[in-house]
């Protein structure tokens, strides 16, 4: 057996009758020294592998899992990787790459580490449903801020490969439309940053990369793709908005025109409505639209619809003042509007069979207490029946605090 160690890429060529790991160890230590993405073992000079020789390949994968490094195994022919497969942990976890070339692409798209830039916040947008429109308002969302946008596209990988296995004709069509992406960014002035990575599933993948990468907030429509893009369901979406630290808006009933503009926006003051209401105004800045900010005062049925109620109204007075204070900062037009109803979640969907809105936003904290229920089922009957272009809005645990 004759073990070559070159670039980014260790070459054998011979028979492998016994388990030659500790040879090839050696090799693959100084080679991950200098190429921290990853290294490949190309086999296309390998003529007979043994069952014990393909132990060789199971200590590969503990060495892999124990130093957190990438190896993927390239041109080995189908006769000897069925031998290979005979060993239990080669058949689960040896990524295997049809060529030396696809094994290149891959790890030249990996990241170790995903990176950040100098920017102070980072937002996310991934590469599902109609994401377009969610780097058009994760842009909108970044104007005026220290913020680079950071967008992932999210290469689903079956549980039955390894999830570093090459998926060659996916990550071609990842470089294509995150070189888009990157693109759309550029229009704004905003940095901006790409990345692949293989998941198992969207949501998770996007929950791991966003809390690696120390992101400040998400932005993922869970619309459907008007192609073959990933799809993130509602469930994936409210698990990654309820399991996260950082900010989620989930984006539901977009526009095929990414870029279409707002002329009415409605946010119910309700949950986190504050920041709810300035997650609006950028938004909408610069569109000449108008902002309705729906305060719901709940009338028991025992009592007229029109009853007195001093306090909730001097609360309401309140509300009124602090959206104007919101609406100047950003230059927005904001509307106040006193809505009398028996149910809140009912009477504010009401609305939307009176007046037209072209998005709805809608602030839910992290914390149950108060009115989070109110805030939670509004937001969620909204993405299910879509009425209106609607964002839920999972705000992070120091906004509740503030």
């Amino acid at each position: 057996m004759i073990i070559e160690a070159r670039g980014d890429t260790i070459t054998l060529r011979g028979e492998i009758e016994h388990n030659i790991w500790p040879a090839i160890q050696a090799a693959a230590a100084l080679l991950l020294e200098n190429n921290p993405n990853g290294i490949i073992i190309d086999c296309s000079g390998v003529t007979r592998i043994t069952p014990n020789g393909a132990e060789t390949f199971a200590d590969a994968i503990r060495y892999i899992t124990s130093h957190d490094a990438k190896i993927i195994v390239a041109e080995l022919s189908p006769e000897l990787l069925e031998i290979g497969k005979a060993v239990p942990a080669v058949r689960a976890q040896l990524p295997i790459a049809a060529t030396v070339e696809e094994a290149r692409t891959a790890l030249r798209l990996a990241e170790k580490t995903p990176q950040r830039g100098k920017a102070r916040i980072a937002g996310v947008v991934p590469i599902v449903g109609n994401w377009r429109r969610a780097v058009f308002f994760a842009d909108k969302l970044a104007i005026g801020e220290n913020c680079e946008i950071h967008v992932v596209d999210l290469i689903k990988v079956p549980r039955t490969l390894p999830l570093d296995t090459p998926m060659p004709e996916r990550e071609a069509e990842a470089q294509s439309t995150l070189e888009e992406a990157r693109t759309l960014v550029r229009e704004t002035g905003l940095s901006s940053f790409v990345h692949v990575e293989h998941v198992r599933s969207e949501a998770g993948g996007l929950w791991e990369f966003a809390k690696q990468l120390g992101a400040d907030f998400v932005v993922a429509s869970l619309d459907r793709p008007a192609t073959n893009l990933p799809q993130m369901e509602l469930s994936e979406g409210m698990w990654l908005a309820e399991s996260s630290d950082f900010e989620v808006s989930l984006v539901r009933g977009s526009p095929e025109d990414a870029k279409q503009i707002i002329g009415r926006a409605v946010v119910p003051a309700v949950g986190a409505w504050q920041h709810a209401l300035e997650h609006a105004c950028k938004l909408v800045a610069g569109m000449r639209a108008t902002v309705e900010l729906i305060y719901l005062i709940a009338i028991p049925r025992t009592q007229p619809i029109d009853a007195p109620v001093p306090d909730a109204e001097a609360a309401a007075a309140d509300c009124s003042k602090e959206a104007q204070r919101i609406g100047k900062r950003y230059s927005v037009n904001v509307e106040t509007r006193i809505e009398r109803v028996r149910d809140p979640v009912h009477g504010f969907l009401q609305i939307f069979g009176h007046r037209r809105f072209d998005l709805a936003v809608v602030g839910v904290t992290k914390s149950i207490s108060g009115d989070y229920h109110i805030a939670h089922t509004i937001a969620t009957e909204l993405l299910q029946d879509v009425p209106c272009e609607t964002i839920f809005l999972r705000v992070r645990a120091s906004e509740t605090a503030a």
